[in-house]
């Protein structure tokens, strides 16, 4: 307890050296907890499940002949029973399949009518699904809730949205004005960092009565949001079920599927592998976590650096105590205890300010981070090793520096050695905090710009004054009617009936024939089902022929650049008329011309070979082009429309380039949290720069007034006090920009399309840091160098 007391006395008398100390801390504790925080939600994601570890997800490796793989996340429906017969490894299976469109929600009680457009909170699942998963029932029968057909289970959430009560047992609503649909049982909400997070569960024998359609035998009936899931027996092996997988789609596939291979992705990768649409690549959380620990890094460093400049004022204090008969080790536990004392109550204000600021964080950030992550017994426990371990590491150096001081030498006042080792020691830890600083600065630099050429480079179409309406299943005729009178609205200049945007998340497509050749192509054609508004709307460029007409009997196609290369053509006139078969929708139609190559898909990814035709079945959104600058007063006109076409359907629409700008969303949050490490980083490198340069300037106060009595002037002062900082910069500015230019292009590489890395990205921060340094050393030199000589003779 005495320690503490004077460590506290110790803060009091030196309030500027632990207000910069602590601050330093205080941002580094704020910023890495945020860190880990967003860390820990996506790397945690679904691992609350009981027996997470045994449970799979079965996906899909389609190698094509060309070399290249297509990662897909679903399989098919006939698969869960072949799986569960196949492999006596497997203790239970369980089958989800998310809505591909939001659907509508339709409730109606004596006193009121409701509608809701349900997006990516709608699915069908078996009742296994319940139980493999963690589903905790407030009211209902877990074993039987998702047996029959016309059944679903909501969460609470859910049931107080649709019905104002959670006891909603035997409640109904109707799903997209087909069927009613009984509740058979109500759920917790969810966790928020959770892929399974769904609020309608709809029972999977009720898919065939909303899609009569629907390939329910057909082991090819592929799809992305068809999740089957697996709980192997314990003990059991991933990797040998996983050998024993080829054989499996052979027996059931046949020989022609051989270049279809399916695996085992364990439950805790869906999250982290974006092969197969994971949120976040893990690649990423593990260079958050670098970036945590090197920002924790520059704070010891700063505490170091400070502890042991400032100790100049302490050498009598500890030369006297060690006259008195204070040994080493007791110098050494009261050194630790103050470094103890800053890192604590650093450590508390730090996650104070977490906990008050995690709202704002939360909106920024898009996610749902609590502090109650930490609230386990391991979390807590990790979080006192943290601790423990920034008291060792802030405060072991200096403490093991300042308890060994000579007696007679400290109390003379040259206790402080800043010569030899010591002195190349400290310099060291400038180099680094510099370094990191300036990697961080370069980076965040280098990331605004790609974020910038992401968002505002020519995809190849118009995406500004286009809005997307999700249309409801209906016939081709009443769409297409609805589209005309779309187009009459006030401000609208066109309108396409389309599956999916120019650009899209989703990467339908298949294996062609052209014309007469016999064997099917060795690549990959995407799909993008549209009709004959489709280029107009999107503006979208023709290089040879025409656009498409729609027929009843008869399917014209468009290619765009990238497909005319990959036949082998180099006249775009020498493809039409030729015709071409698709695998994906078994559609043959006639090219009828080439389109200029957009960007289908977000550029991570190259362009390629593509085809624009009309796949009327698929239809399911309108894109609507606007005049320029009408747009907000054409709205009205357009839900009128939409009411007199749709009474019974909710009108929801999005703009096209906010859906584009959110394919970015994991990094746009980088970008943001490398702006502010950076900036943080700065301020603490500064905090440093700051002290040290304050405690340097007084030790050497007398030097300054001998030299300005042997004739110089101010500016030869500043120069020299200024000299040490800038030779520790240059030595830094020369090891980040190898370090970042390393890690920025590896970065870089993950995108088909970016912006190149060019000598300002590198210069200018490291601009900026010369000149902060510089106006920091001479701030706190100014008043020393034009002080009169004769005062600094008499400082001791």
């Amino acid at each position: 307890m005495n320690y503490i007391k004077q460590a506290f006395r110790i803060q009091t008398r030196h309030k500027g050296f632990a207000l910069i100390n602590m601050l330093g801390l205080i941002l580094g504790v704020l910023c890495s907890t945020i860190i880990l925080l967003y860390v820990n939600f996506h790397s945690d994601t679904d691992s609350h499940h009981h027996g997470a570890s045994e449970i799979y997800r079965l996906v899909l490796d389609i190698h094509t002949p060309e070399g290249k793989t297509e990662h897909e996340s679903g399989s098919s429906l006939p698969m869960i029973d072949a799986l569960a017969t196949g492999f006596s490894q497997i203790e239970k299976t369980a089958f989800c399949m998310k809505f591909y469109s939001a659907p509508t929600v339709t409730v109606v009680a004596r006193d009121y009518r409701k509608q809701f457009k349900e997006d990516n909170i709608v699915a069908y699942a078996d009742n296994n699904f319940l139980e493999l998963f963690e589903h905790r029932f407030i009211s209902g029968d877990k074993s039987t809730a998702l047996k029959r057909p016309l059944s679903v289970v909501i969460t609470e959430r859910q049931a107080i949205k649709y019905f104002g009560k959670v006891n909603v047992l035997g409640q109904s609503f109707t799903i997209n004005n087909k069927a009613e649909l009984i509740v058979t049982g109500v759920i917790a909400n969810q966790q928020s960092n959770s892929d399974l997070k769904f609020d309608v569960l709809i029972s999977l024998p009720t898919l065939k009565v909303l899609n009569p359609a629907f390939q329910d035998q057909n082991f090819t009936w592929i799809g992305s949001n068809n999740w089957l899931f697996v709980k192997l027996r314990e003990g059991t092996d991933a990797v040998d079920v996983n050998q024993q997988l080829p054989p499996f789609v052979q027996r059931h596939l046949g020989k022609e599927f051989s270049h279809w291979q399916f695996y085992l992705q364990p439950l805790r990768e869906m999250h982290i592998d974006v092969r197969y649409g994971g949120v976040i690549n893990s690649v990423i959380l593990w260079a958050l976590t670098g970036v945590a620990a090197a920002l924790m890094g520059i704070v010891c460093i700063n505490y170091i650096n400070l502890s042991i400049a400032q100790s100049h004022n302490r050498t009598r204090e500890i030369g006297i105590r060690k006259c008195m008969g204070c040994s080493r080790s007791r110098l050494f536990v009261q050194f630790i205890s103050e470094a103890g004392v800053t890192v604590v109550l650093s450590v508390c204000i730090g996650l104070a300010g977490v906990y008050f600021l995690l709202p704002v964080i939360n909106g920024w950030m898009q996610v749902d981070l609590s502090l109650e992550q930490f609230m386990t017994w391991e979390k807590i426990y990790w979080l006192f090793l943290f601790t423990v371990g920034l008291i060792a590491l802030a405060g072991y150096y200096p403490a093991m520096v300042l308890s060994g001081f000579d007696p007679v030498k400290a109390i003379s006042g040259k206790g402080v050695m800043m010569g030899g080792m010591n002195q190349l020691f400290q310099n060291s830890l400038i180099i680094f905090q510099y370094t990191v600083a300036l990697v961080f600065l370069i980076s965040s630099l280098i990331i605004v710009n790609q974020m910038e050429y992401l968002i505002h480079n020519d995809v190849g179409f118009l995406k500004e004054r286009v809005i997307v309406i999700k249309l409801p299943k209906s016939d081709l005729s009443k769409l297409q009617a609805f589209r005309n009178e779309v187009e009459k609205s006030a401000g609208v200049e066109r309108a396409s009936l389309h599956h999916q945007a120019p650009m899209s998340t989703t990467a339908d497509g298949g294996f062609i024939k052209y014309d007469n050749r016999r064997r099917w192509e060795e690549f990959i054609v995407r799909d993008r089902w549209a009709d004959d508004h489709f280029l107009a709307t999107y503006s979208l460029k023709l290089i040879a022929g025409r656009n498409i007409v729609l027929h009843d009997s008869l399917t014209e196609v468009l290619i765009n650049e990238t497909l005319l290369k990959k036949l082998d053509q180099s006249d775009s006139e020498a493809v039409l008329g030729k015709t071409i078969l698709f695998d994906n929708s078994a559609r043959t139609g006639t090219i009828v011309g080439v389109v200029r190559d957009f960007h289908h898909r977000s550029l991570q990814n190259e362009i390629e070979p593509l085809a624009i035709y009309p796949f009327p079945g698929v239809f399911n959104q309108l894109g609507v082009k606007f005049s320029a600058g009408s747009k907000d007063h054409s709205f009205a006109g357009i839900e009128h429309v939409w009411k007199k076409s749709f009474p019974d359907e909710v009108f929801d629409f999005s703009f096209l380039d906010l859906s584009i700008a959110n394919m970015y969303q994991v990094e746009i949050i980088t970008d943001r949290l490398m702006r502010v490490f950076a900036l943080v980083s700065m301020v603490v490198c500064c905090l440093g720069i700051l002290g040290l340069s304050a405690f340097y300037t007084l030790r050497r106060t007398r030097e300054i007034g001998i030299r300005k009595v042997l004739g110089a002037t101010t500016i030869n002062i500043i120069t020299m006090l200024c000299r040490q900082y800038l030779s520790l910069l240059l030595a830094s500015f020369g090891m980040a920009i190898l370090v970042a230019y390393i890690v920025m292009n590896q970065w870089l590489t993950g995108f088909a399309y970016h912006v190149p890395l060019r000598w300002p990205v590198f210069v200018v921060p490291g601009v900026v840091m010369f000149v902060v340094t510089i106006i920091l050393v001479v701030g706190q030199s100014l008043k020393t160098a034009l002080s009169n000589p004769a005062t600094s003779l008499k400082y001791e």
